[in-house]
């Protein structure tokens, strides 16, 4: 198949029209996985990306980026189909998916730009605090490039370029302004697939007491054994014009500085769940019942205000950013909630009252992802010596209120490295990328090394390591060690 996508994408094109222009480009990347710490498998996938830019008059432009994919992670999903922007769990194979979709605007002092489009926000490595406006694909959350999980979404984006003010030495002055309609949620992984964190699999079963049981009005001579099942569940955000989002950002340069100032007020763009765990009677005599788990889409306003700021200084490239973010949810441990000091907190007679009526009740654990109130801030430099490119960077979660135990720890600090050099005129590379978490001892280590046969045509190899307790961002996936191969060819 990747053949036959090569063939009849080899070249980009430039086709004159009316007093305008189209050009077409793009890449075809095939990537394969081989596990080597006992996870659960990755086919072999393959991506087409084709995007065309045009140019209808000096001040009109547009671009549309269209994505075509086969294999990969995806398992338990529906067949092949088309991305939307209302749904959490979307693992179609093959599947469509429009990237990019935009027209733009260039007048002499202002700039707009509407449709289906990705901004970048932030000026850390990784993954920016400020940068939260495009939800991600979470499917392959490690290894796919950072930019490239980025989901495109319908939005309005005006940018006013504003007067320098020399008296102030601000140059450069812009001001932006984002409107999204719809609330656009991430795409997180299933329950059978590669990348489905760990810390949201509850016991596959639950042992009540004889206490417990005796407090609830059901007598048993025994403890009760629950198995659980655990389920996904779409739910489509509000189509409400207060279900989207609003983004303000102010930039410019003051001497040699870069800064930008932001705030977003918006639905949460990263993962987002409920557990609704449903308690089913299955019998009487003998007492027998069991626990039926759905993780549910979940849709939670919140507000960002947030900086960044990057400058030069003696061959290093300093760079910081930091983002006061209010009620923005953060996953609980799953296992927490069903411990037995949590069921002895349930109104135990109200939801017995229910299940012999009904047979089935809804049992009330609380809240997977809570809301809290956080600073979110980083520090990083880089540097370039002979070649060598190393980068250095501290990003630290701090909480501003108490929390229960969180997969994040509370603070959580974590130190992200990176090391870039090339050889043989510039045509093969070798990079390793890092991040250690200090407080949980969390890591995860990334070499790579790239050869480009031509300059369409780039091989890479690379062995991702992770590491760390099960229950923490990070070593959740401490069994998807892997090689991973990538063949990029574009065009």
């Amino acid at each position: 198949m990747l053949g036959v996508l090569l063939a009849a994408t080899a070249a980009a094109v430039e086709v004159p029209g009316a007093g305008g222009r189209l050009t077409a480009g793009g890449y075809v990347d095939g990537l394969a996985v081989a596990e080597t710490e006992g996870g659960k498998r990755e086919r072999p996938q393959a991506l087409l990306d084709v995007h065309l830019d045009g140019t209808a008059a000096r001040w009109l432009r547009g671009r549309l980026e269209i994505r075509e994919r086969v294999g990969g992670p995806f398992e338990g999903g529906s067949g092949a189909g088309l991305y939307d922007w209302s749904h959490i769990y979307q693992n179609r194979s093959p599947s469509t998916e429009v990237s990019e979709a935009f027209a733009d605007v260039h007048l002499r002092r202002a700039d707009l730009r509407v449709g289906v489009q990705k901004m970048a926000w932030g000026k850390l490595d990784g993954i920016p605090p400020t940068d939260i406006v495009n939800p991600r694909d979470y499917h392959d959350p490690l290894v796919q490039d950072f930019e490239e999980r980025k989901i495109g979404i319908p939005a309005a984006l005006g940018t006013y370029y504003l007067p320098d003010l020399p008296r102030l030495a601000l140059t450069g002055l812009r001001a932006t302004l984002v409107y999204v309609p719809l609330a656009v949620p991430p795409r997180l992984a299933l329950l059978d697939e590669r990348w489905f964190p760990q810390s949201l699999v509850p016991p596959s079963r639950v042992v009540v007491s004889r206490a417990t049981l005796a407090r609830a009005g059901l007598p048993s001579a025994t403890g009760l054994v629950l198995p659980v099942m655990l389920r996904t569940q779409n739910h489509r955000p509000p189509r409400r014009l207060d279900a989207g989002a609003v983004a303000l950002r102010l930039g410019g340069t003051s001497g040699e500085s870069d800064w930008d100032l932001y705030h977003y007020t918006g639905p949460e763009t990263g993962p987002d769940v409920d557990l609704r765990p449903e308690l089913q009677l299955l019998s009487l005599t003998p007492l027998a019942a069991r626990v039926v788990s759905r993780l549910r889409q979940a849709h939670d306003p919140i507000h960002m205000t947030g900086a960044d700021w990057a400058m030069p200084l003696g061959g290093f490239t300093l760079r910081a950013e930091a983002a006061w973010l209010d009620d923005r949810p953060y996953l609980r441990r799953s296992s927490d909630l069903i411990a037995q000091p949590a069921l002895a907190r349930l109104p135990l007679k109200q939801i017995t009252r229910e299940l012999l009526k009904r047979h089935r009740v809804a049992v009330p654990l609380g809240a997977l992802f809570p809301s809290f109130d956080t600073v979110e801030w980083g520090a990083g430099a880089d540097y370039l010596w002979h070649g060598y490119q190393p980068l250095l960077q501290v990003n630290q979660i701090a909480f501003l209120e108490p929390t229960p135990p969180l997969v994040v720890n509370d603070p959580e600090t974590r130190l992200v490295a990176s090391l870039h050099k090339r050889y043989l005129g510039e045509q093969m590379e070798v990079e390793v990328k890092g991040v250690w978490a200090f407080e949980r001892q969390a890591w995860f280590v990334f070499p790579r090394v790239s050869y480009r046969v031509r300059d369409d045509l780039r091989l890479r190899l690379g062995y991702l390591a992770i590491g760390g307790p099960r229950l923490s961002l990070i070593g959740q996936f401490r069994a998807n060690d892997e090689f991973v191969l990538d063949a990029r060819y574009s065009f």
